[in-house]
């Protein structure tokens, strides 16, 4: 029987799954993949739940994905792989360790979020500061009003630290808007930086793909 890689990736703040699940697939041809979206991301025992559910030999952290892992850390597998994209260890510019916004923008978008009623609306607004490529057309599969506003909180309060990302391969887009990568890197020495790539998924994870050198390393039962 043919070997499957089994993949369980959690998902940046406000992506819709099935579009991740797509970027994912694109980067691992014929994997078995899994895309978790925490909607209580500082709970530990919604992240043991998720977890135990979803077994996987690679897990990826995108964006507050991978400061969700950092945080849930001891709950994956020793044998695993383990890889964090656009790695976040504070997403606040004001503790130094590699985030460029502020509490004053993080705070506007939480206001956005509550001011339109219309949710494409607040997300066309949000995503005009980033390079997200997704199409408008599936910004209705973007979770809910209240899981965005839960998840902006946790990437206000949340914070890690550069030894925790030690079991994690570390990638970085030289361009990524929200994060300094030479400020990240003092914290994660073996960061892996790739030039002319920003902070959308996609390329992040070929890269990833390419290093890992898409092994397929466990056999289906």
């Amino acid at each position: 029987m043919d070997e499957v890689l089994t993949i369980t990736a959690v998902s940046g703040w406000a992506l819709p799954r099935q579009w991740f699940a797509d970027e994912v697939a694109c980067a691992f041809p014929r994997s078995r993949i899994k895309v978790i979206y925490p909607e209580t991301p500082e709970k530990f025992e919604e992240a043991e739940i998720l977890l135990r559910q979803h077994p996987a030999d690679l897990y990826i952290g995108y964006s507050l994905g991978s400061l969700w892992l950092l945080k849930h850390k001891d709950l994956l597998p020793r044998s695993s792989i383990k890889a964090l994209l656009a790695p976040i260890l504070s997403f606040l510019a004001q503790d130094g360790m590699g985030g460029t916004t502020s509490e004053i923008q993080l705070k506007y978008l939480s206001r956005i979020l509550r001011q339109h009623s219309d949710k494409r609306i607040a997300l066309k607004k949000i995503f005009a500061y980033s390079d997200f490529p997704f199409p408008e057309k599936i910004i209705n599969d973007v979770p809910d009003r209240e899981i965005l506003l839960r998840g902006l909180e946790f990437l206000k309060t949340c914070k890690a630290r550069g030894e925790d990302a030690k079991i994690f391969l570390s990638i970085l887009g030289k361009d990524d808007t929200f994060i300094d990568s030479a400020l990240l890197a003092r914290h994660i020495p073996d960061l892996d930086i790739v030039q002319g790539v920003g902070h959308a998924p996609g390329n992040l994870l070929k890269h990833l793909a390419e290093r890992l050198g898409k092994p397929v390393t466990r056999a289906e039962e």
